[in-house]
């Protein structure tokens, strides 16, 4: 837990303003909090001995992040949330918020026995308005959820949402958010995708942000400002027509002259992505425990199906690379997409139960920086031998991001993340592992490796200052990579809506724009 957090004592403490105090010399107030939710609001509380409250703190994607808190609250509306808020303040308690719990980081959503967590698992709202054009979507569904509801509402609509269906809801939005729509229309939060966020602030209230009402420079604030502001209990999203879409997942193999392709075709789409936004690609090398060598695999997307070879993905199809009969676009719907994927993050599956990180590499679109990510990276993995630990896998993945995706993210209200509109790569690594033993062993290797990588993309001018919040590791300077002027207004905008920084300080998980 944090050093230092902020005790928010109404008239108590210096006539309404916010008392700081060490967490290290005062004892947790988290055991009283939590009699006084069993004993008030039972029906909304979980403790240790309950069923229920394993499987409650064991959602985190990450096995590291299932951290013991005192007891976890389930609001199911506004006001329980807003109820929670109070009394939580009321005890200088500290929290954490859970949306999907996707977000590696341990304590980005999940607390220690010293706090309480409030989980989003009873906000449930799925609701497609009556004119179709938005739908209400509470932060306890995952994005698998909300496609295979909209499906079953046989409306053709969709909305701009996380590529997977483990992902949930309001981590991928506060942000920004990636979609294989992005191409059409920006980051999930930006650009009109988001209509209005419901809110609870930290003094309690519960308020509506829109782009146009009193709470604009709020609305402004979370397209991509964490989760420093409020609490989100319902998200209205834009919908847009997509009754289906083309997708493929192909391998192609292993070796230097399959890895020379795929990085040319990488860098083709990501250069030329733009003159078809309807295309996505995530293209992955995967390297980890039994395999042979780096393994090049890709997943192909297009928002439609007029054709299962679009000429923007025919590097992927048979150009540089060859074709197969996984190569070619499968027409299915979203939905459908979600129910494949979704098994193998469940308990049982091949994903759940394991240890988990990221970290970020942000860089311009060359070949050359391609190079010293993808080699300096591989060839410290093979040579500190991670593979021989068990269930090591890594996964580096070259998010591609055109310029139709940054200046759809751009245009309409603008968005707190202002990344410059030219072609870019948020390459991501991704590492899952087994065994807790390990986890000092990985956090070496991620620390050395990175600075060997950053140094060399340096010499070259090959950096890039923005860095995705959420695929960005605990000590990545996330907001220090947004524009200074946008920082500056987020953190204006915090200390507006929060100036006890109950959401900093009583909850501090997450990336914070006032530490930036």
């Amino acid at each position: 837990m944090r050093s230092t957090y902020l005790l928010a004592m109404g008239g108590m403490a210096m006539g309404g303003a916010a008392l700081t105090t060490s967490a290290s010399t005062w004892p947790s107030t988290a055991p009283i909090a939590c009699k006084y939710f069993k004993d008030n609001h039972p029906n909304m509380t979980l403790v240790p001995s309950d069923a229920g409250y394993a499987a409650e703190n064991e959602v985190s994607w990450n096995a590291g992040a299932w951290l013991g808190p005192a007891c976890i609250l389930s609001p199911a509306n506004a006001q329980q949330m807003s109820s929670a808020v109070k009394n939580l303040v009321r005890f200088a308690t500290p929290f954490a918020m859970r949306g999907g719990g996707h977000m590696s980081i341990p304590d980005a959503a999940n607390i220690n026995s010293g706090g309480v967590l409030i989980s989003s698992t009873n906000l449930k709202t799925l609701e497609l308005s009556e004119d179709q054009s938005t739908v209400s979507v509470g932060p306890g569904p995952r994005w698998g959820d909300v496609y295979v509801y909209l499906d079953e509402t046989k409306s053709g609509k969709m909305v701009v949402g996380g590529r997977y269906a483990p992902v949930g809801i309001p981590g991928l939005l506060l942000g920004g958010g990636m979609s294989f729509f992005s191409g059409e229309y920006g980051f999930a939060s930006t650009n009109g995708n988001v209509r209005a966020f419901e809110c609870v602030l930290a003094s309690g209230k519960i308020i509506e942000a829109t782009a146009t009402n009193q709470y604009s420079d709020l609305f402004w604030a979370l397209q991509g400002g964490g989760n420093s502001f409020c609490l989100v209990t319902k998200f209205v999203l834009r919908t847009f027509d997509s009754p289906a879409i083309g997708l493929a997942n192909p391998s192609y193999g292993y070796g230097s002259e399959t890895k020379d392709k795929w990085l040319d075709g990488i860098l083709n789409y990501v250069i030329e992505g733009s003159s078809d936004p309807k295309a996505a690609i995530i293209p992955v090398a995967r390297f980890g425990t039994g395999f042979e060598d780096i393994r090049y695999d890709a997943t192909l997307f297009y928002n439609g199906v007029s054709t299962s070879t679009p000429a923007i993905l025919s590097d992927f199809q048979g150009g540089l690379l060859p074709s197969s009969n996984m190569t070619s676009l499968t027409t299915l719907t979203m939905g459908a997409f979600a129910k494949a994927v979704l098994p193998a993050f469940q308990e049982g599956g091949e994903s759940h139960g394991l240890r988990q990180r990221f970290h970020v590499v942000s860089t311009v679109a060359t070949r050359e920086a391609m190079d010293i990510v993808h080699d300096t990276f591989f060839d410290a993995v093979k040579s500190e031998g991670l593979a021989d630990s068990a269930d090591f896998f890594v996964g580096l993945a070259w998010n591609s991001i055109t310029t139709s995706f940054l200046e759809a993210s751009n245009s309409g209200t603008g968005c707190p993340q202002g990344v410059a509109e030219k072609p870019l790569f948020w390459v991501e690594e991704a590492f899952t592992w087994g065994d807790s033993v390990d986890d000092e062993k990985i956090d070496n290797f991620i620390q050395t490796v990175n600075a060997n990588i950053t140094a060399q993309l340096e010499a070259i001018d090959a950096t890039s200052p923005y860095i995705y919040l959420n695929d960005a590791d605990a000590d990545q300077p996330v907001f220090q990579g947004y524009p200074a002027a946008n920082l500056k207004r987020l953190q204006r905008i915090r200390a507006k809506y929060d100036p006890l920084m109950i959401y900093t300080n009583l909850m501090p998980g997450g990336f914070k724009v006032a530490h930036a």
